[in-house]
């Protein structure tokens, strides 16, 4: 298994091989200069008709529908092939989480306890788990909730294991409105039980909570992102798009570079 740091860099090359293996696939697959000059052109050809129109120049307007229509199978053909590279990358793209999601350390401490309906107060649901405190600071729960076979909400929470200090984590919630989440203490000592309980207005009929134990996947930040607040990336998976977003474009950046020096070199 890999510890924390590792993992880091693991999937910080992950993200590199990803970038470098979509770029080979576009370029395989798609002729970007060929669609760019045939979307320009399409473009063109739209603004032309436009303007033969308000004038009343049937004649060109007429010119203007036959080259349309003229490219328009290779219009198509090049839609067809995006779709198809887009079905590609979402494949790759699969199959680079499973190693990221398999190997997170901070994952496979995680642990998981079910909540039980409380017979006396309609709608409230509590379950509990011994906390085992690695070292000081925040803990998140979560708490998903099903009607049958389907999921209704997640709800989270945070806690302190010692100490009511660090950085908290990004907690998932999804449908969350309708529940309030509590636990019965704010901060915790070694091998105390944590009770978490939620009440809701919905009709559920399983509660199963998990907890990320203290750890979790975490990269700080130098700079607070503006609008979210948030000075750091949580999650390993949120980490390697990241990367894969920032080495795209870098890539993109360099290799326009140099294929202008080569069209340079060639005249």
């Amino acid at each position: 298994m890999l510890d924390t740091q590792n993992f880091f860099w693991f999937v910080t090359f992950l993200a590199v091989v990803y970038t470098i293996t979509i770029r080979f696939i576009q370029m395989k697959m798609l002729d970007t200069e060929k669609s760019k000059e045939l979307q320009q052109r399409m473009n063109s050809l739209n603004k032309e008709y436009l303007s033969a129109l308000k004038s009343g120049n049937k004649k060109r307007m007429e010119s203007i529908q036959e080259e349309q229509n003229r490219l328009m199978p290779e219009f198509n053909k090049l839609m067809v092939g995006q779709l198809k590279m887009m079905g590609v990358v979402i494949v790759v793209f699969i199959i680079f989480m499973y190693p990221i999601n398999s190997f997170d350390p901070s994952i496979s401490d995680d642990v998981r306890f079910n909540l039980t309906s409380v017979p006396q107060e309609q709608g409230k649901w509590c379950g509990s788990f011994p906390i085992r405190c690695e070292s000081a600071g925040p803990w998140d729960a979560e708490v998903t909730t099903y009607s049958g076979s389907s999921e209704k909400a997640v709800v989270p929470v945070f806690f302190y294991c010692l100490e009511e200090r660090g950085t908290l984590p990004s907690p998932a919630s999804r449908n969350a409105n309708a529940y309030s989440i509590t636990t019965d203490k704010k901060t915790y000592s070694q091998n105390d039980n944590v009770t978490v309980c939620i009440t809701t207005t919905e009709n559920i009929d399983r509660a199963v909570g998990k907890t990320n134990s203290g750890t979790w996947f975490m990269v700080p930040l130098p700079f607070t992102i503006p609008v979210l607040e948030a000075n750091a990336i949580n999650g390993a998976n949120v980490w390697f798009i990241v990367l894969s977003l920032v080495f795209g474009l870098v890539f993109s950046f360099v290799w326009g570079k140099i294929k202008k020096k080569l069209k340079g070199e060639q005249k």
